[in-house]
């Protein structure tokens, strides 16, 4: 069984062909896709799925036809303020069409026996959140420079918790399936319900235990001062670890409920203000740990530090020391802060030989920043092409439930639950980020229960748990 894909504008044949390869790769369906004049006019259509996008719908005969209404992004307006989604948007049955197309139907999908006609333009649609068009094009930023969860559309139109781009996916199944030609799906993680990808950013190692008791002091409060005093002496004597190296803790919570995970290690200098990176990457310590980590089955990859994110040169350096103490160089990372600017975070990325970058989720609001929980070779709006890096799209961090939303460890539990179930049902990647400095036992226990809660939660589901590189190598 085949699917023919065509589609009228070979203007924008390279975004247009960029989404349909992604979306029906991730199906598993087996296609062909041509420009409408270059469609063939004697293929034998007789036992195929035609699938056409056009601003009209294509005149052939075929068995089974989709044709998607084109909407205007793909236009002389593209790249400009004018081509942004108009709020508020259309639903169809409670699924947000981001644009619409431009067909003239009497709803947005019209079935007529083997013809599905449609104005949901899933392939622009998809396309907007896949390439984060719109922080090409919206200026504003907080004062980290980053483009905030509230000016997102997905936020504003209240589905940032909703992988939109796999609901688009799962609605063109919907259609090819209901045409019974016998199309099958691809199973994906060896057959597992979904993926989790445990990440686990080293900003800091070492705590200052005095400033943590004189602050406690200064606030007046003397009990916990004393509480404080009294956990801290063992660390003092080096009876025990500094309450920040966790790594132990987490290898061991980790491997008891069957799971392995990211660890990326900051290997340069930090801002003025910034209290991390308070570590040398070439210090005995950190090389020895960096070592355990390797050989227990873990990935170490690289967080690039607060100017990375828009600076190549800075990043190549601090690349190039921590690949002298990394065995396998082939790996992600993350930014520090989740500083990106779109594009070109990606290019740099790409230019340094990354693997793949796991930072795109926001730092205030968990949720599928790119509409999608799988991992994707995202798209270059300015330079019209696929950049040969992978996105691996970061779900949830824990500083973003407790301190930017301020969310009880009740209602993190709730919020982390509800976005695993909502991967579970898509196949996707669940992307957590933990820090190992946000598991302190005398200030942070309520969270470091909640952290071993949800590692007990995962291992008792059906999930393929492996590091980012192990999961971003079963696309490639």
């Amino acid at each position: 069984m085949k699917m023919f894909v065509v589609f009228d504008d070979k203007k924008f044949t390279n975004p247009i062909k960029y989404t349909f390869d992604l979306i029906l790769n991730f199906l598993g369906v087996e296609f062909e896709i041509f420009p409408y004049s270059e469609f063939p006019a004697n293929f034998d259509l007789s036992q195929s799925l035609l699938l056409s996008y056009g601003n009209k719908r294509l005149e052939v005969k075929a068995y089974s036809h989709i044709h998607i209404y084109q909407s205007n992004l793909f236009s002389n307006i593209y790249n400009t303020p004018e081509s942004m989604p108009k709020l508020p948007l259309k639903r169809w049955k409670d699924l947000p069409v981001i644009y619409l197309g431009n067909g003239d139907l009497r709803d947005l999908v019209m079935k007529n026996g083997n013809l599905i006609e449609t104005n949901i333009d899933i392939i622009a649609s998809s396309f907007f959140m896949l390439s984060r068009y719109e922080e090409i094009l919206v200026e504003a930023r907080d004062l980290h420079d980053r483009f905030p969860a509230s000016e997102s559309i997905a936020y504003k139109e209240g589905f940032l918790t909703r992988p939109i781009v796999n609901e688009y996916m799962e609605l063109l199944w919907e259609w090819i399936n209901g045409l019974n030609m016998g199309f099958k799906r691809k199973k994906l993680w060896d057959g597992k319900d979904f993926a989790v990808c445990l990440t686990h950013d080293v900003d800091k190692v070492k705590s200052s235990e005095i400033k943590n008791i004189g602050s406690c002091l200064k606030q007046g409060k003397l009990k916990k001062a004393i509480s404080r005093t009294f956990y801290s002496l063992p660390i003092f004597l080096g009876i025990k670890p500094d309450s920040l190296w966790s790594f132990d803790y987490i290898i061991e919570t980790e491997r008891k409920y069957g799971l392995t995970s990211s660890f990326y290690f900051m290997a340069g200098g930090k801002a003025e203000f910034d209290i991390t990176n308070n570590y040398s990457i070439d210090e005995i310590k950190i090389t020895n740990l960096i070592k355990k980590l390797n050989n227990r089955g873990h990935e170490v990859g690289f967080h690039g530090s607060f100017d990375t994110y828009n600076n190549y040169n800075l990043f190549e350096s601090e690349k190039g020391k921590l690949d002298k103490v990394v065995p396998n160089k082939q790996y992600g990372g993350r930014q520090h802060y989740l500083r990106w600017k779109t594009p070109y975070t990606w290019r740099i990325y790409e230019k340094a030989g990354m693997l793949y970058d796991a930072t795109l989720s926001y730092a205030d609001h968990e949720g599928f920043r790119c509409g999608i929980c799988l991992p994707y070779k995202p798209y270059d709006v300015l330079e019209d092409r696929v950049l040969d890096v992978w996105e691996l799209p970061l779900t949830a961090m824990e500083d973003t439930i407790c301190r930017y939303r301020g969310l009880s460890p009740e209602e993190a539990w709730e919020s982390f639950k509800e976005l695993i179930n909502i991967i579970s049902k898509h196949h996707g990647v669940f992307v957590l980020l933990w820090h190992n400095s946000f598991l302190d036992e005398f200030d942070l226990r309520e969270w470091r229960e909640l952290y071993e809660k949800l590692m007990e939660y995962i291992g008792s589901k059906n999930v393929f748990c492996q590091n980012g590189r192990s999961i971003v190598n079963k696309q490639v």
